[in-house]
């Protein structure tokens, strides 16, 4: 296995943006859940403001900005379960 493996999120064809397989899995498993939760109180904070004055534009910026740590996070929890199931 490669000990760097990319996120899913990298912007070009080579990934520059990659995850460490050979952290602790404590590490990897903090660093999802901050990204998760980073996400997921992005989403949670659209949900109480109205957007009636909103571009398609916004919408999309809005939509990437949460996408973006809630796959990343997902990512490092798929390398955290994979550590996980080989000790």
């Amino acid at each position: 296995m490669d000990r760097y493996r990319p996120l899913k999120t990298n912007a070009t064809a080579t990934s520059v943006v990659l995850i460490d397989s050979n952290v602790d899995a404590p590490q990897l498993l903090e660093n999802a859940l901050l990204r998760i939760r980073t996400g997921t109180g992005l989403l949670e904070t659209l949900t109480s403001i109205t957007l009636n004055h909103a571009e398609e534009a916004d919408f999309y910026r809005l939509i990437l900005a949460a996408y973006f740590p809630l796959q990343e996070g997902l990512d490092l929890l798929e390398q955290f379960h994979c550590k996980s199931s080989n000790l």
